[in-house]
């Protein structure tokens, strides 16, 4: 047991503790310090996710109040690369972090594979060291100055530098501390102003994710939840298909090519991880491709791990105006429920509005994007009774048309429309009382006589013989008119409409075991298309012509269906296993060359963990 252990400062690593503890205890050798802590010489120093904790924090005095969650929690780079993964996986790495074992740490992490170099010396800001040695009277590592990439200190607006301490150090045993040796305390680089605004959200959502305090969330929920979200965004239709190149432009649009260079997230990779992030998610992805989504979306992480619900809200949560100019409620949220479909032809969303106060009903199509799209419509469906009776009492005052849809918010035309439906249809109920007995009584003898003259025609085709006839009767004698009409014959034609649910089924099916074969199928790869899957189950017509009738099917196809990258990062993997399994020495050319990868694609497969 140690008699003192300093008391970590904000913000800084565990790995600057230890550094710390290491110059106070007068040690002379690091093995002696690593006995003292971990109890045993061969703990490596790592800077980011160290293992050995549980022994640390034994290894401390009885009163501490350092425990291992604060450890870990605060002083560690955990809550930084685990936030989006499976609570087992986490859990797990946290284990990892407890126990004296940590070679599996990095690689649980996913860090070894990510496509998201990590910096090759520690880094610092010149500013903040002058205000530790000001206020604590020594240096120390800041956690947030160690995310990848060339980043910058929000708080004084300045570039991070690098020093001369190189965190894979050649002495895996050695914990080295900031001094003015290895940093170069002059260095302050002012960031422009612009430079700085795309930094302050990027920056903002890693230090929240290194605050913690969230939940941990599963594959399936990611997966809904940026489904959610590119749909209300206009990226996807109402089925959750994603527009990827519309998508990918806005995307780069958004960002700068400098931006994502600095970050070190390659321009070559971002179309990508882009694409996998918005369809299912089945691996995890580094935090910053989480980062430029949520961003470029508008959100925070804090919406990610938020409970609300992930259905799909295209024109944001009731309630919704009435915009009936004429209406005591025009513009107050009164409409509580909104009924959506998909438009058609553009697949965007149409929502359909209806006031139950003055019955006005109108459609609105495609997502709101501001607080003023709540206030608009597409189409009118009904104007309801207390705009008819508006304009019934505007057309009383001789006012003219221009003047009436100035006043009701509508069109002349629309105006003229209703105006004379409303006096044809008064002109048709100005009969007298003895014409109207005289002439019914004519008409019944007229119909009548039709039918003893054409005994098999139906009520359909004796209207066409005398449609003034049954017109009348249907206007003035309605029931007469259907007592001694001839009876309904119903139709003996067979229902030949195709039952789609049950054929999206029985395509699913094929589909899938389509899918598996491609996969598992030995030899060169096959890449997984529309029109791959549609030959092997011998229905191409049905998918090329008819998938948007089968949206389970579509949606498997969707996820499934291989982008060119993709597959030549499948068929390279291939080849890998193949030389593998007959023992040949892995070369990346040969891997190249026998993947089929011409020259021009290389840079698709950089940043990729695979030789």
């Amino acid at each position: 047991m140690i008699l003192q252990f300093p008391t970590p400062y904000p913000d800084e690593l565990l790995y600057s503790v230890i550094a710390r503890f290491h110059l106070r205890s007068g040690n002379q050798f690091w093995k002696h310090t690593l006995e003292d802590l971990f109890g045993k010489r061969t703990n490596t120093a790592s800077a980011f996710l160290p293992s050995g904790i549980q022994a640390l924090v034994e290894c401390l005095p009885k009163n501490t109040t350092i425990y291992e969650k604060t450890l870990i929690e605060k002083h560690t780079m955990f809550p930084f690369y685990t936030a989006f993964l499976p609570e087992e996986k986490a859990n797990s790495i946290y284990k990892a972090m407890l126990s004296d074992d940590g070679k599996a740490i990095y690689m649980q992490a996913g860090i070894m594979a990510s496509s998201i170099v990590q910096n090759k010396h520690f880094k610092y800001c010149s500013a903040c060291f002058k205000e530790d040695l000001h206020q604590y009277g020594e240096l120390y590592w800041h956690r947030e100055h160690q995310l990848p990439g060339k980043l910058v200190c929000l708080k004084h607006g300045i570039w991070l530098e690098d020093s001369d301490v190189s965190i894979n150090h050649s002495n895996k045993h050695s914990y080295i501390l900031p001094t003015s040796n290895n940093c170069d305390f002059m260095k302050a680089s002012s960031v422009d102003g612009n430079v700085l605004k795309q930094y302050k959200p990027f920056l903002s959502q890693a230090k929240a994710l290194l605050n913690g305090g969230f939940k941990y969330i599963s594959f399936s929920y990611l997966t809904d939840f940026y489904r959610k979200q590119s749909i209300e965004a206009g990226f996807s239709t109402l089925n959750g298909r994603v527009y990827q190149k519309r998508l990918l432009n806005a995307f780069q649009q958004y960002y700068s090519d400098d931006f994502l260079q600095n970050i070190n997230v390659g321009l070559e990779s971002t179309e990508l991880w882009l694409a996998s992030i918005t369809r299912k998610h089945r691996k995890s992805f580094h935090p910053y491709h989480h980062f430029l989504l949520l961003n470029f979306l508008g959100l925070s992480v804090n919406d990610v791990f938020r409970e609300t619900s992930l259905e799909v809200e295209p024109f944001g949560k009731p309630k919704w105006p009435c915009l009936n100019i004429v209406c005591p409620n025009y513009k107050k949220d009164v409409i509580q429920e909104v009924s959506i479909r998909s438009c058609e032809r553009t697949k965007q969303p149409i929502g359909k509005f209806s006031c139950k106060h003055c019955e006005f009903a109108y459609t609105r199509k495609g997502q709101d994007r501001n607080e003023e799209d709540r206030f608009r419509y597409t189409r009118i469906m009904n104007f309801g009774f207390l705009w008819k009776k508006e304009l019934s009492a505007l057309l009383e005052e001789k006012l003219s048309y221009r003047e009436i849809a100035r006043r009701l918010y509508v069109d002349p035309n629309t105006v003229i429309k209703y105006a004379n439906a409303d006096v044809g249809e008064t002109k048709t109920t100005e009969l007298s009382s003895e014409n109207k007995v005289g002439s019914v009584e004519e008409h019944r003898q007229v119909w009548s006589q039709m039918q003893q003259d054409n005994p098999t025609l139906s009520k359909t085709e004796l209207r066409k013989l005398k449609p003034g006839t049954y017109a009348f009767l249907y206007r003035n004698d309605k029931e007469w008119l259907n007592y001694n009409s001839p009876k309904f014959r119903k139709s003996k034609n067979e229902n030949k409409r195709v039952d789609w649910e049950k054929r999206d089924q029985e395509i699913l099916d094929k589909v899938k075991k389509a899918t598996r074969e491609i996969k598992q199928k030995n030899g060169k790869p096959k890449r997984i298309t529309v029109k791959s899957i549609a030959d092997l189950i011998g229905e191409r017509a049905l998918l090329e012509q008819h998938l948007d009738n089968m949206p389970r099917t579509r949606a498997f196809i969707d996820d499934a269906w291989e982008s060119e990258k993709e597959f030549r990062l499948r068929r390279v993997q291939y080849v890998i296993q193949e030389m593998s399994e007959a023992e040949e020495t892995i070369i990346k050319w040969k891997v190249l060359r026998r993947a089929g990868i011409r020259s021009e694609f290389y840079s698709d497969l950089k940043g990729i963990n695979l030789f």
